[in-house]
C-alpha cells in the first residue's frame, strides 16, 4: 500500500477518524468519494477533507485504485493509504 499526505485542514477539536472507501464508490469518481468522506467525518472538517480527497481521486484514475483509506489526524493532517490494481 502507498501512503501520501494530502495536506492539512483546521481541526480545533482534535478529532481523529479513519474511513475506508467501498470499491463501488471509487468507481463513481472523485465527487462521489469526496461526498462519502465528507458525510462519514461530518461537519466543516468533513467538507474540507472530502474536498481534498475528491480532488485526488478525480486526478487519479479511480478505476485503478483497489483499496483506499483516509486518515484524518488530530493535528489536522489528511493522509491516504491506497493500493492500485496494477
Amino acid at each position: 500500500m502507498k501512503t501520501e499526505s494530502l495536506g492539512h485542514v483546521d481541526n480545533p477539536t482534535r478529532e481523529r477518524k479513519e474511513v475506508s472507501i467501498p470499491g463501488v464508490t471509487l468507481i463513481l469518481g472523485g465527487a462521489a468519494v469526496g461526498t462519502y468522506i465528507g458525510f462519514q467525518i461530518g461537519g466543516p472538517h468533513g467538507a474540507a477533507v472530502g474536498a481534498l480527497v475528491g480532488s485526488f481521486i478525480g486526478a487519479f484514475a479511480a478505476g485503478l485504485i483497489k483499496k483506499f483509506k483516509v486518515i484524518f489526524k488530530a493535528d489536522g493532517e489528511v493522509v491516504i493509504e491506497y493500493e492500485t490494481r496494477f
